[in-house]
């Protein structure tokens, strides 16, 4: 078998694949499409077929207009005749019927086509939220991006081709009906030129599925550069860069421009090449069958009509098989990422063991490793213990790089160790119990995420039934609540997209009140505050520590305002724990991690200019002396 024969098997592969996953999608309303498309080509033959009694009438010299129907149909008509009016009427009642049919049918195939459509994206959806996070550190949002709205708008075009296609072979095949019992000689004729025409169109289709995977691919590279310009526009511009973004959209656009003019040029050959050999074919028809078969002028009407509205339904076919091919390939990557996502699928959650998940004592790191990928990757983290006493904070500090936010993801119950366990109150979190054990905390980034939408509605995402009350109870722990009240539309005001319109202490503050309002066991804070300004530090610093004893707190941070009221310091470098011990022995100890960052801090203070020292020091040094008790 050649590489031709093996590929066109793959092609036939693929699209039946693609079909049998829309007739399981619709179940018995597949196959009521099915039928209704049958149906239509049915009655679509028989009103053809009764215009062979009419068009006999004509030029006849007598005023006998009695309609003698075709043989086969003598058991369904008495004496085998029709009177001219019951044939008319007959005709009309059946293309009225056929209307309202079809009509009836347009509106069943779309509900068909959407409820297909919708399902695949949900599907996708669905898999990408239940994947473990580990995954999203491997791919794109842009890709994903791309996969839920354009790969699933091809897949839509792809859906209804093919539902085109299925009808018109389904007419075809009722056309060919009809003409069989006019002429099978003619009927296999024409056949036979349509076979012909299908084989040699077999290229433009090949080169059809082609530019559908490199339409994927360019698809990719414009959802990509768009949404990376879009993600970083203020970086952007601050570089003055905006061109470069200009010329790699631009380049990716011509790209998808020659593509699509060098497929329409190959399709637009194939419609030529089509309907210049109907013409050839339909010479042909005209000539066979009245040299050598002798037909009447009826049957040879009937059998052009039938063979005009035949050599369209081949034509329509090759396009819409071309549709098919094209669009295809999304429907392959949607699939592809989505059994990407699903291989790593957290577990299901076990109620019984999440049940049994609390923080009344304490969390325990023991010998906990990390490290993306699979088999020799090198861990991110490595043999980490230390403990999270229950009601108190407990500050985890150490350079960039050195693997705080990896464990602040595992210990949220995102990441899973791979190796160690983590315990809560003694009992081991696992994939059994991660997702009710998230249910328990609270985390506040670095980079918060805001809805473009209402304060109120941003709150609400972390407790969509809680009333006003409980968000400014929320609002007030962390120092929110009288900015929202000075605002016009207090919690109603639109904080635009990413809270643009909010200052970046605001958006922090509102973070931290959206934390809160989970009632969380356990609050993690990873770097938090690190661009804002001593202000606001200083006011979230009062937040958190007003929260000591209500519930237990991680806040990964390198300013002493972040630190100095924390009641255990843990210190890591290069994925490793260095250092354990309480706030004001560690500081006072000469050389610990902390007394170093502590004093590295002041000499920046004291070598800064005046202003800019004025600014900082006083309320720093406030902050940490209030926590150690100096």
């Amino acid at each position: 078998m050649g590489w031709s024969s093996k590929f066109r098997l793959s092609l036939l592969r693929d699209v039946a694949g693609f079909g049998a996953m829309v007739a399981h999608v619709g179940g018995r309303r597949a196959a009521t499409a099915l039928a209704f498309l049958i149906l239509g080509s049915l009655t679509e033959g028989i009103s053809i077929l009764l215009l062979v009694p009419l068009l006999r009438l004509i030029g006849k010299p007598d005023q006998d207009y009695a309609v003698r129907v075709p043989e086969a149909l003598h058991r369904l008509v008495p004496g085998g005749t029709l009177s001219l009016a019951s044939v008319l009427s007959l005709l009309v009642a059946l293309v009225a019927l056929q209307a309202m049919f079809n009509r009836f049918k347009s509106v069943y195939m779309a509900r068909l086509l959407y409820d297909f459509v919708n399902r695949v994206r949900m599907n996708l959806f669905e898999s990408i939220g239940k994947a473990r996070w580990g995954v999203f550190t491997r791919i794109r949002s842009s890709d994903l991006d791309h996969a839920l709205n354009g790969d699933v708008d091809r897949v839509q075009v792809a859906a209804f081709s093919l539902l085109m296609l299925t009808q018109a072979t389904l007419l075809l095949a009722g056309y060919l009906i009809v003409s069989l019992f006019i002429s099978p000689v003619m009927t296999c004729f024409a056949i036979l030129v349509g076979l012909v025409l299908l084989v040699a169109l077999q290229p433009f289709r090949a080169r059809a599925s082609a530019y559908g995977r490199t339409l994927t691919g360019n698809r990719q590279d414009q959802y990509r550069t768009v949404s990376e310009f879009l993600g970083g526009i203020k970086v952007a511009k601050s570089l003055n860069v905006e061109a470069s973004y200009f010329a790699e959209l631009g380049a990716t656009l011509d790209r998808m421009k020659a593509d699509n003019i060098a497929f329409v040029r190959n399709s637009s050959l194939g419609t030529a090449l089509f309907q210049v050999t109907s013409v050839i074919g339909l010479s042909l028809f005209i000539y066979i069958a009245l040299v050598r078969f002798h037909l009447s002028l009826a049957e040879i009407v009937v059998l052009l009509l039938v063979f005009m509205r035949v050599a369209p339904r081949f034509m329509d076919m090759q396009l819409q098989t071309q549709q098919v091919l094209i669009n295809l390939p999304a429907y392959a990557s949607m699939q592809s990422l989505q059994a990407r996502f699903d291989a790593e699928r957290e577990p299901e959650e076990n109620v019984t063991e999440g049940a049994k998940l609390s923080l009344e004592t304490g969390l325990n790191i023991r010998d906990v490793a990390f490290a993306y990928g699979e088999g020799d990757g090198k861990p991110v983290v490595s043999d980490i213990t230390f403990g999270l006493p229950a009601g108190k904070v407990t500050a985890l500090i150490g350079p960039s790089g050195s693997g705080k936010s990896t464990i602040a993801d595992m210990l949220l119950g995102l990441l899973e160790p791979t190796r160690g366990r983590i315990l809560a109150d003694g009992v081991e979190i696992t994939v059994q119990n991660r997702r009710a054990w998230r249910d328990q905390v609270a985390y506040v980034p670095q980079d918060v995420f805001l809805l473009h939408d209402t304060i109120a509605a941003n709150l609400r995402l972390a407790a969509p039934e809680a009333s006003d009350e409980e968000l400014w109870a929320a609002l007030r722990n962390a120092h929110a609540a009288d900015f929202v009240e000075r605002l016009d539309s207090r919690l109603d005001t639109v904080v635009g997209d990413r809270g643009v319109r909010l200052s970046g202490g605001e958006r922090q503050r509102i973070a931290l009140a959206r934390a809160l309002l989970r009632k969380p066991s356990l609050l993690i804070l990873d770097e938090a505050t690190s661009a804002l300004d001593w202000q606001n530090q200083s006011l979230i610093a009062q937040s958190i520590e007003a929260l000591r004893g209500r519930m237990t707190i991680l806040t990964i941070a390198h300013r002493p305002s972040m630190i100095a009221f924390a009641d255990w310091v843990v210190a890591i470098e290069n994925g490793r724990i260095v250092e354990v011990g309480q706030y004001r022995r560690l500081r006072a100890k000469a050389g610990s991690r902390l007394a170093r960052m502590l004093s590295g801090e002041q000499a920046e203070r004291e070598s800064a200019p005046p202003i800019a020292a004025g600014l900082t020091s006083a309320p720093v040094e406030r902050s940490v002396e209030a926590a150690s008790g100096a």
